[in-house]
């Protein structure tokens, strides 16, 4: 058996071989008895060609069983984690989170949607898309070093004020300019998992700092086109008849009314708006479906599910809410 799989790592392209991995459900069981077969083997080689073959694939092997393994806990670590924890996690360790993490967690995406548990491929490819999206949004925040000082500072500045109340109103004045970076999120998102984790800080520091990253979240989420917020409120209702009820509600003409912290937003918009965001939304993940940056893995490691179920809404608001 040792041998067979020898050969199959022997006559794969070593590019290919973190998908072995990937897949391989009894991996970790056969790992040592082949690395121990593969020197074994080297050392009977009588030609001195074979022997080094043998003799660096194991090592390769062996280096890349190590670095699976990392992948492996990280991912294993987020994924216990809050979600709202996500990002301050990919502000932490983005180093980690190498291309190579990404190859291998599109191979694990893979082998889980082979299987059978439906949750279990619904839950790691939002995961999946979770994490791209984070390190994307990361790599794009943190391109100007003078930025992220900026954001630095300003959250020291905030975190001056004498009272919640003041920082809470420095927020909004910081809203009101549209000066809400996603560089002072992303140090905010940062403060706020280094206090959380540290058994060192006191709760009320940790209150507070949560606090303050959820409301700069709250409040720059306010600021996404309301088609944006009614569209990821109805994508979340499970139940047909839910979200045909919410979409009555949205295309109903009326007052709209926000409330920061709660969930008693009144919002609408014409059905057309929604239709041409949908839209533009499958467009483009068909179109970086295929590209090879981050943004086009993440459009292939999103859950088909998802786009599959604009698609049903898009069919749904035609039927019933188009002229």
């Amino acid at each position: 058996m040792y041998d067979k799989l020898t050969d199959v790592f022997d006559k794969r392209e070593e590019k290919d071989w973190i998908g072995l991995l990937a897949f391989s459900g009894k991996w970790r069981e056969l790992r040592d008895g082949l690395f121990e077969r593969v020197k074994t083997r080297a050392q009977q080689c009588e030609d001195p060609d074979d022997e080094m073959r043998l003799s660096k694939l194991r090592r390769k092997l062996m280096a890349l069983d190590e670095r699976v393994d990392g992948y492996h806990a990280l991912l294993e670590e987020v994924r216990a984690k809050e979600v709202d924890m996500w990002e301050g996690f990919v502000a932490t360790r983005r180093a980690e989170f190498s291309p190579e993490f990404f190859t291998y967690l599109t191979f694990k995406l893979e082998a889980v949607a082979q299987g059978e548990d439906d949750n279990a491929k619904e839950s790691m490819a939002k995961d999946a898309a979770l994490l791209l999206s984070l390190c994307e949004a990361y790599d794009e925040a943190s391109k100007d070093q003078a930025v992220i000082e900026e954001a630095t500072q300003t959250l020291q500045d905030i975190l001056q004020c004498d009272s919640l109340d003041a920082m809470d109103a420095k927020i909004d004045e910081l809203a009101m300019a549209n000066q809400i970076s996603p560089a002072l999120i992303l140090t905010a998102s940062k403060a706020h998992m280094s206090v959380k984790e540290s058994p060192y800080t006191s709760e009320e520091v940790k209150d507070v700092m949560a606090h303050l990253y959820f409301k700069m979240k709250d409040t720059t989420s306010r600021q996404q086109p309301k088609e944006v917020r009614i569209l990821k409120y109805i994508l979340s209702l499970e139940d047909p008849q839910d979200q045909r009820n919410a979409l009555e509600e949205a295309f109903t003409p009326g007052p709209e009314l926000e409330e920061i912290g709660s969930n008693t937003d009144l919002l609408w918009c014409e059905p057309a708006a929604l239709l041409k965001l949908i839209d533009v939304i499958v467009e483009n993940f068909h179109q970086s479906a295929g590209k090879k940056n981050l943004r086009g893995d993440a459009a292939a490691m999103m859950s088909p599910a998802i786009v599959e179920r604009m698609k049903t809404l898009k069919q749904l608001i035609i039927a019933h809410f188009s002229d």
